[in-house]
């Protein structure tokens, strides 16, 4: 990355699913992709360390940073357009949707347990890490 870049990395894509059983059964016995979660309306799968998330929507692009608030202001005060203001999610992230001039969506996210504060690198990171707590 750029010195001075908030992007860490991309860790999840989302593409859309409007049946999820059949979209599971192509990515993993057709594709051969490694399914790491699943519930009644989303499942991710990895590809070489970036999760591929499946389900209902629009697709999405999730890029990485420290902290989304931070980037959040950063990036404004160049004059980056957004969608809304950072906000935390039910599954633990915390995000904002960046606009490039083309007018491409991109979700900044971040992930800090809410109970140590400690940075994670997914969701999935999280969620073991947040278990270790109970």
């Amino acid at each position: 990355m750029k010195k001075g870049s908030h992007i860490i990395k991309i860790p999840h894509i989302k593409v859309s699913a409007s049946d999820l059983e059949k979209a599971v059964s192509f990515y993993e016995d057709v594709v051969g992709l490694k399914k790491m979660s699943e519930d009644p309306t989303y499942a991710i799968f990895d590809i070489g360390g970036v999760e591929l998330g499946v389900g209902p929507g629009k697709p999405e692009f999730f890029l990485l940073v420290d902290d989304v608030d931070a980037a959040y202001a950063d990036l404004g005060a160049k004059g980056a357009k957004f969608v809304g203001a950072p906000r935390d999610q039910p599954w633990g992230a915390r995000t904002v949707t960046i606009l490039d001039p083309q007018g491409n969506e991109f979700i900044l996210e971040s992930f800090k347990c809410r109970t140590c504060g400690k940075s994670c690198q997914s969701y999935l990171e999280l969620a073991r890490h947040t278990r270790e707590h109970k």
